[in-house]
């Protein structure tokens, strides 16, 4: 096959999701002002923040506590690792997807043309090599000197289902193993499909997605180091129904059993920009069967029969991942239905497997970045388990599910779900209201403060979020240059009224109202000003305070049992919405805190 001038001209590396780094860096990075979706910053979360309020207001926030604003954090319920599986026994777990695949049709869709292939049919984007549709597979292979790649993962769908069309694509693990010299993979990996000796289907345009290098695997399988995924359209790219420079494929594989390889094509960095000749990498096939449902990987030794049905849907339901290993294949499914943000949130998780002692670790992270934002654990003992998440934090997005880098699924794991749904009791909250703030009852009620440039701060800011003033909030976090909600979001965006599902008023007065502030220390240079941060129990120094977590009781931001779940939570402590303005005074950033282990 043909070599091709990639002419990029990118950063040709890409990240470890395990080398990310933990929250103790938040607080410094988010002190001295770095932004924390930057490179250099710690991407996953907002700035802790605290404070003390001279004026107590003691605000009665009942509709805040429980599930109508329930500013909980993970439950990580264990601590033990699980250990890997068999080497040839591929594990899937569900994460994130990328732009560099169109999204294609639902699964089972009636109105699409009939499959024919196009024999020596070649896609624009693969105008460089020798890969056409129909080609013989035995042609198929790699021409990257060292390179090699592996799946390693059962296949499964992703499906956006927001109210109009479904659409779905596919996506795959894959190990991958770099050659000598400088060369690099700047794309996404390719899903090639073959049948009876011949390619059917010659993956998506993995080019077309942004630079920077392939996303990173959102699954984890057998092979603990596998932290890329493949990329698949169901309709063919060997069908087109019209070609040219700008091709339309609507034409799905049929059902029936196929061959499925992992392609990448790196390049080998020969050119003084750091660029070079592409190239290709070609695995060696796996089984991959398609019905009505969808497509499926063999189950072979793995789960075992189980009684657990598909949960119904659930009114508000944000995200769903399915994992089905009772059958002879197995079915795999990560489903989109609604964006945050919402008030407060739950997951609803259920496994089964053939040692009720197994159990299934995930992560709740925001699609667009990849950064977990909540975490879980579900006993596979086959009894449904409701872990309560709180406020999530986060401003807007897609949410999916991931086992953590690292882990992995015990074989005999039959059925696995989890659902992503705003919390029981969220209805108590108007949130088709002008604000959540309206109408809060509260009292002066002078506190001491560390700081009284940024207890002057804090009280602004409160008076603003107790007045339902949008313009004075925009103001103030204007001045300041805050950082607010993860993504990071503009203050006209955050303060928007009518308010958003998020409900920055209610929260903001539930933490300066009804919250103690205190100082984070040893987190700027010598001569800057410290953060102070509310709610204090988000501070190392406070995590074990019996008075610090009734605070947040009282404010209305977690339940009691919710606050003891978290305080026994040792490796995250509080997780939940929190306020930084610093010493002197400049708000820092508002947005959701414990993400990542605690120092």
């Amino acid at each position: 096959m043909n070599q091709h001038d990639d002419g990029r001209g990118q950063d040709h590396g890409w990240e470890d999701p395990a080398e990310a780094d933990l929250l103790k860096q938040t607080f410094g990075a988010m002190a001295g002002g770095v932004d924390p979706a930057s490179p250099t910053g710690p991407a996953a979360v907002m700035s802790v923040m605290s404070k003390r309020v001279r004026r107590r207001r003691t605000a009665k926030l009942g509709g805040l506590g429980g599930g109508a604003l329930a500013l909980a954090g993970a439950l990580v319920l264990g601590a033990g690792q699980l250990a890997p599986a068999a080497p040839d026994q591929s594990e899937l777990l569900p994460g994130s997807p990328s732009a560099s695949s169109p999204p294609t049709s639902s699964p089972v869709k009636a109105d699409t043309p009939d499959f024919k292939v196009k024999d020596g049919y070649q896609p624009p984007w693969l105008d460089w090599t020798d890969l056409t549709c129909g080609m013989p597979v035995a042609d198929l292979e790699t021409t990257a000197p060292g390179w090699s790649v592996a799946p390693a993962g059962d296949i499964y769908a992703r499906t956006t289902d927001l109210g109009g069309e479904p659409s779905t694509s596919w996506r795959m693990a894959a190990a991958i193993e770099e050659g000598p010299g400088p060369g690099a993979l700047d794309s996404s990996l390719a899903l090639v499909w073959s049948q009876d000796g011949k390619v059917v289907d010659l993956g998506p345009d993995v080019f077309a997605g942004p630079p920077g290098g392939p996303s990173p695997v959102p699954l984890i399988s057998s092979d603990t180091g596998a932290y890329l995924e493949a990329h698949g359209a169901e309709a063919s790219t060997c069908a087109p129904t019209r070609t040219g420079d700008d091709p339309v494929f609507e034409a799905r594989l049929p059902e029936g059993d196929y061959d499925v390889r992992v392609v990448g094509f790196p390049h080998d960095g020969s050119h003084p920009d750091g660029s070079g000749e592409l190239a290709t990498v070609v695995s060696e096939p796996v089984a991959v069967h398609i019905d009505a449902a969808g497509a499926h990987s063999p189950t072979g030794a793995r789960g075992g029969e189980s009684t657990i049905e598909p949960p119904e849907p659930v009114p508000g339901e944000i995200s769903r991942f399915e994992l089905d290993r009772s059958t002879e294949w197995v079915t795999a499914s990560m489903t989109y239905r609604r964006h945050l943000p919402a008030p407060a949130v739950s997951v609803t998780a259920q496994c089964e497997s053939t040692n009720p002692t197994d159990t299934v670790p995930f992560e709740v992270l925001e699609e667009s970045t990849g950064q977990a934002f909540r975490s879980g654990e579900v006993v596979c003992d086959g009894t449904e388990t409701v872990l309560p998440l709180g406020a999530p934090g986060i401003s807007r997005g897609a949410v999916d599910f991931q086992v953590p880098f690292g882990q992995t699924l015990p074989d005999g794991v039959a059925w696995f779900s989890a659902v992503l749904a705003p919390s029981a009791g969220v209805d108590d909250v108007d949130l088709a209201g002008d604000c959540s703030a309206s109408g809060l009852d509260v009292a002066d009620d002078p506190l001491s403060s560390p700081s009284d440039a940024a207890t002057d701060t804090a009280d602004a800011i409160l008076d603003a979020a107790l007045a339902c003033d949008s313009g004075k909030l925009i103001e103030l976090a204007t001045a300041s240059g805050a950082e607010l909600m993860l993504p990071l979001e503009a203050p006209e965006d955050t303060f928007a009224l009518p308010e958003t599902a998020a409900l920055p008023y209610r929260t903001l007065a539930a933490l300066l109202g009804g919250t103690t502030g205190a100082l984070l220390t040893g987190q700027t240079d010598a001569g800057q000003p410290e953060p102070v941060v509310w709610p204090r129990v988000a501070l190392e120094e406070f995590a074990d305070s019996g008075e610090a977590w009734q605070e947040v009781v009282d404010a209305g931001l977690l339940t009691a049992e919710e606050a003891a779940a978290q305080r026994a939570n040792t490796t995250y402590g509080y997780q939940g919405m929190a306020v930084s303005i610093s010493e002197d005074g400049t708000w820092t950033s508002y947005g959701g805190v414990g993400s990542f282990p605690r120092q």
